[in-house]
């Protein structure tokens, strides 16, 4: 990554913002910093337009609406993973044309969505009126009718706890010329009606009050509570008739449909270039900027800069200068970057640990997960999904990533002899591990140790490269020679050959007193004493080691749950078809669930090891991504036109 500064004039920075955008390899720096310098700000300002940012983030709002009306509406068959379309330059320049129609069937979409909107909200409130006058049908006067000449009409509720018998009690104490009608309730309300003389409505209102009375109003509304309900459910088939015409019409083709999400597309890239140009700094007649560049892209860069008339600079960042992290490995270790990238970006000043984690990482997914049927199953869908739905992005590395662990998963499963457990016997090409256990534990200790020594030599490698050998002396290859000579000591006349314990003894004793011996030569004052502590470091690393039995438990586990479904399956296929019918569903459904918590299990320990034992030996992470200013899309993808 090296630092690009650039001046140009201003009548060409239409010209070179577009350029960069469609390079895409080039970072616009934030000029904040340098808007704080008096001497930046005597000759420069901000460059920017927030009423073109705002403008086309509303007519943005307006095309998303339109979509998501096409969409909600839209016969076509949808795809499990959305997937942007791919043109070329001049297919999005047919496809967009200038614009224009793309605009009046947007314009003219919108409209209806409108209306269309306005009709829901009209349904809606009918839906609410009839919810309302539900609880009144049994009431036979005009719900306009609230007196006579003599006689006050009044209806209301009260609480669903409200005792309306005492109710109707003190209201005839009150006054006996009263009729009280409980119409209905439910569980919140008790609907009634009350008749009384108009001389005495105030003292028949004080004792509905005390009871907690709600007068209801039933505003423009004619007629009894049933003739209502027929009106609104008449209005409401024509807003539902409304509606649906209205929703006929967002069904739109598909080629119209391609042209709107285009505009879209060419909305988002403009919004985008007005918002990079309040990266720029100006004065009436140049701009400035200045941002990253990828080594591999500035040959590229300068001269389509050079040729729009600007003035480039391209230097290499200062030591300790943090940079942009862009990460570039080759097409079979690239996916593994999501492993890593669902972790941290390893900073500027670090070595990518994808590449080198990377078949670590498949193998002892494979390996908790051993078994054919498994590894199959889930690489041929990953493969099947990663080529048939052009997955892009996050899900593309993730996926593929899987669809490795898959084939790892088979390839164990050969192995270990396992096919859905024990579903079809198979003999293992080296061992069964639940008979074995206790040799594949040690096999998984030793991985272990392979893999801890690899980190170990990546903060060697990292500490000789800035020039500390002596400190990759005392922190890890003394610790190699020490952990070497345990192992060899407690097991090596065992498991390697005879005599290689004594030489693992010296081996051991060696390290111990090289680790104490280096901080006594490095260390100052009472820090000379600190190597002594050091050696208690080695629980550190048997812990870190016995972490690695993880690779034996999970692949237990995955082949034991297997074993126990095929045989509940097989106790009860034997009772003619019903148990075939259950010998089946069993199968399927065990195997299903096992798949599905091993897979998961698997990912997310093979991960562990990696974050926490793996990287804890030399990994600090905490880049940041690369940013480059680009055409940012949601429904096509720019590719090259093929010669």
């Amino acid at each position: 990554m090296n630092k690009l500064s650039v001046i140009g004039l201003e009548s060409e920075k239409e010209a070179v913002m577009k350029s960069l955008q469609r390079m895409g390899v080039v970072e616009l720096n934030d000029q904040t910093a340098k808007l704080q310098d008096p001497e930046w700000t005597a000759l420069i300002r901000r460059d920017g337009n927030e009423d073109e940012v705002s403008r086309l983030e509303s007519e943005l709002a307006e095309v998303q609406t339109v979509l998501d009306a096409i969409a909600r509406y839209d016969t076509e068959k949808k795809p499990l993973f959305a997937m942007r379309k791919p043109v070329t330059e001049a297919q999005y320049a047919e496809l967009l044309g200038d614009g224009e129609e793309a605009r009046r069937e947007i314009a003219e979409l919108y409209s209806l969505y409108e209306l269309w909107n306005e009709e829901k909200s009209l349904e809606n409130s009918i839906v609410s009126s009839q919810a309302a006058l539900m609880p009144w049908m049994s009431y036979e006067l005009p719900l306009e009718l609230t007196e006579t000449r003599s006689v006050r009409v009044i209806c209301g509720v009260v609480p669903a706890v409200a005792d309306v018998e005492a109710l109707r009690k003190q209201v005839e104490e009150a006054s006996e010329a009263t009729a009280l009608t409980i119409l209905g309730a439910d569980a919140e309300q008790q609907y009634l009606s009350l008749l009384c003389m108009k001389a005495e409505e105030e003292t028949v209102t004080d004792v509905l009050k005390s009871f907690g009375f709600t007068r209801m109003v039933f505003k423009d509304m004619k007629g009894t509570a049933a003739e209502n309900m027929n009106r609104l459910a008449e209005r409401l088939a024509e807003a539902k008739k409304k509606e649906e015409e209205l929703e006929a019409r967002f069904r739109v083709s598909p080629e119209v449909k391609g042209m709107i999400r285009a505009y879209f597309d060419h909305l988002q890239i403009l919004r985008d270039r007005a918002r990079g140009s309040e990266r720029l700094l100006r004065t009436k007649t140049a701009f400035y900027f200045d941002g990253w560049v990828p080594a591999e892209s500035q040959a590229a860069v300068q001269k389509e800069l050079e040729d729009l008339g600007c003035v480039c600079e391209i230097t290499a960042p200062e030591k300790d200068e943090d940079t942009p992290v862009l990460m570039k490995n080759n097409s079979f270790v690239y996916p593994v970057q999501s492993i890593t990238e669902l972790y941290s970006l390893p900073n500027s000043h670090e070595v990518d640990p994808t590449p080198i984690f990377c078949l670590f990482y498949i193998i002892f997914y494979g390996m908790m997960f051993a078994d054919i049927g498994y590894g199959l199953i889930l690489a041929g869908a990953c493969f099947f999904a990663v080529y048939h739905y052009k997955l892009e992005g996050m899900a593309y590395r993730l996926v593929k990533t899987l669809a490795y662990c898959g084939v790892s998963t088979a390839i164990w499963g050969v192995l270990f002899g396992g096919f859905f457990g024990d579903l079809i016997s198979i003999e293992p090409l080296w061992l069964n591990p639940l008979d074995n256990a206790m040799l594949v534990l040690a096999f998984s200790c030793v991985f272990g140790v392979i893999h801890l020594f690899v980190g170990m030599g990546i903060k060697a490698y990292m500490q000789i490269r800035d020039g500390h050998f002596f400190d990759a002396v005392c922190d890890e290859f003394c610790w190699y020679v020490f952990i070497i000579g345990l192992a060899l000591l407690l097991f090596g006349n065992s498991y390697v050959a005879q005599g290689s314990g004594k030489v693992g003894m010296y081996m051991a004793i060696i390290g111990g007193v090289w680790i104490v011996a280096c901080e006594f030569i490095r260390g100052k004052g009472i820090g000379k004493l600190i190597g002594l502590w050091n050696l208690y470091g080695v629980t550190s690393y048997l812990a870190d080691i016995l972490s690695y039995s993880r690779l034996l438990a999970l692949g237990l586990a995955s082949a034991v749950i297997a074993q126990v479904f095929n045989m509940l399956a097989r106790m009860v296929g034997s009772a003619g078809i019903v148990g075939m019918i259950f010998f089946v569903v069993i199968l399927v459904v065990g195997h299903a669930v096992n798949f599905a918590i091993n897979a998961l299990g698997s990912f997310v320990h093979a991960s562990r090891l990696q974050y926490v034992e793996f990287f804890g030996k030399f990994y600090e992470g905490g880049g940041v991504p690369f940013q480059p200013f680009e055409r940012k899309t949601k429904y096509i993808k720019f590719v090259k036109e093929e010669k």
